[in-house]
């Protein structure tokens, strides 16, 4: 073992007994140092981009510790080079990253009418097999994988996962959602992720990018947050049932124009297009307390009578001279109990 050729040319004048006729090498390959001392080099990132959506693909497969609803262990991710737009499939196997992939494969060319050009991956099992390769290969896809165990090489696919896992566990802290529950917020990620400015984009959104449209964030809503979910009068128990129920908001609806709530106590999903939201308020959270503030950081305001411009409330005339409910907002279960425990008092 040796010092550094710095402190090899410098010992002599700040010590003493150094043989006077020592050589030192300037380009000599230590075998010693390169197998104790070896360290891995940086990757530089590279500022070479695709030129069109679906010239170049990204992939990586992301692995959960806990089996979530509905019994899913892995999410594939897809990004495409050009937008930054991305897609997200739930898996309950690794080797369904296969059908996975034939399906947004199948979904670019008859949603897009274009074909994937290159397909960037790591170097894992699933992603290596002959199958895979094969059904790549067939559809006219350059495929390109990172070296074994460097991971780096495939750091677009790596940093999104990050991004997305980290949004997506932020989400659930805070609306205090069970771990199983990882799917909803993984898939409610994305579909933000895919609606945020970024700075490389011209701060343009990627779905703007990929589609040339102007996405509207005007339907969403805070993850984990209560709602009054319209309930059809064709399930309701009879009557007399309420018109709609407080239920957990989990997402956008995959197939259609609304919305999926998670109903309770048995958690069944319970999927609906008409809902009145609270973001301040987090059923799934010990205590049912409404938050501080609200998504636009305005202090929730007081309870009040209705009859303002944002009352939900039918009209005194609809409803029984001794109801008065109608003087109350209904926010949250907690606020109209509040009101009507006062109101008790009063009387």
């Amino acid at each position: 073992m040796h010092p550094s050729n710095d402190v090899l040319h410098k010992i002599g004048k700040y010590t003493y007994g150094l043989p006077n006729q020592i050589q030192i090498p300037e380009n000599h390959i230590c075998p010693g140092c390169e197998q104790g001392k070896k360290t891995n080099k940086s990757f530089p990132s590279t500022k070479i981009r695709a030129s069109k959506p679906f010239e170049l693909v990204h992939s990586d497969l992301k692995s959960f510790p806990v089996e979530s609803y509905h019994k899913y262990k892995y999410a594939i991710v897809f990004l495409d080079d050009f937008s930054s737009n991305a897609w997200t499939i739930n898996l309950r196997t690794k080797d369904a990253a296969l059908p996975a992939t034939k399906r947004f494969i199948a979904m670019v060319k008859n949603q897009f009418n274009t074909n994937i050009v290159e397909w960037m991956s790591d170097a894992g099992g699933e992603y290596k097999s002959k199958a895979f390769l094969d059904m790549l290969g067939n559809e006219g896809i350059k495929v390109s994988q990172s070296i074994p165990y460097v991971h780096q090489q495939n750091g677009r696919a790596e940093r999104l996962i990050r991004t997305l896992t980290e949004k997506a566990e932020t989400m659930r802290f805070q609306a205090c959602l069970p771990p199983s529950w990882w799917e909803f917020s993984l898939d409610h990620a994305v579909h933000v992720y895919n609606r945020t400015p970024m700075r490389r984009l011209e701060w343009r959104t990627p779905h703007e990018w990929f589609t040339g449209e102007r996405p509207s964030i005007e339907r969403l809503w805070v993850l984990g947050c209560g709602a009054y979910v319209f309930i059809p009068s064709e399930i309701r128990e009879n009557k007399m049932a309420p018109k709609a129920e407080l239920m957990v908001f989990l997402g956008m609806h995959s197939r259609g124009k609304g919305y999926i709530f998670m109903c309770g106590p048995n958690n069944i999903i319970f999927s609906a297009a008409h809902a009145t939201f609270n973001e301040s308020l987090f059923l799934r959270c010990p205590k049912r307390t409404l938050q501080n503030n609200t998504r636009l950081q305005e202090v929730v305001p007081p309870v009040t009578p209705c009859g303002g411009e944002n009352c939900h409330c039918p009209p005194p005339d609809m409803e029984d001279d001794d109801d008065t409910s109608h003087l109350f907002s209904r926010t949250s279960r907690k606020v109209v109990y509040d009101a009507q425990k006062e109101l008790d008092q009063r009387l």
